[in-house]
């Protein structure tokens, strides 16, 4: 029969194993979860990434050594796109898709992010993808959550001829409604 010692530990090691907190594949690691906006609100505060489409085919670059700097980002508009023209018709049903998961959202809208290069490196600036970008009320969803969402966003995209747009969540505190 095992010793109480080895009882004693099994327990605990179990208590820890059903304390552990999952970590998504799909949630950005805190640096670039607090980091990724950085620039967009001229106050220097920005809002939290909760989860973004691309993030296997773009990865979010660290800023390491000496002379490390975080990219800066500036809000661009969206113009003559396909999604453009299509935006009036899905954004009421990106909504949707939204609400029927009970996510307590704030803002589904059009953006392009400007990064701006480090002084002198100019050729280094980029102007990214067209962006769906969903703001949610902080906490009211998880990355898990995001990204099945973003499985029915993108089969309505492709079913509206849709076929380059990023869908990114970020925490927002002010509610809106379409």
């Amino acid at each position: 029969s095992p010793a109480l010692s080895d009882v004693t530990t099994a327990s605990n090691l179990s208590v820890l194993a059903s304390n552990a907190t999952a970590v998504s594949e799909y949630c950005p690691d805190e640096y670039e979860r607090t980091s990724y906006y950085n620039g967009i609100a001229g106050d220097g505060d920005h809002p939290d990434l909760v989860y973004r489409s691309d993030f296997l085919t773009m990865p979010f670059p660290k800023s390491a050594g000496r002379h490390a700097r975080l990219p800066v980002k500036s809000l661009r508009g969206v113009f003559d796109t396909p999604l453009n023209e299509v935006w009036y018709t899905v954004r009421p049903q990106i909504r949707d898709l939204i609400k029927a998961q009970q996510i307590i959202w704030s803002s589904v809208d059009l953006a392009r992010f400007f990064t701006h290069a480090p002084l002198g490196e100019d050729a280094k600036a980029s102007l990214g993808p067209v962006i769906i970008w969903v703001g949610v009320i902080p906490g009211s969803t998880s990355a898990d959550t995001a990204h099945k969402v973003f499985q029915e966003i993108l089969a309505l995209l492709l079913k509206n001829g849709v076929k380059d747009a990023v869908v990114e969540w970020r925490e927002a505190a002010s509610p809106q409604r379409l």
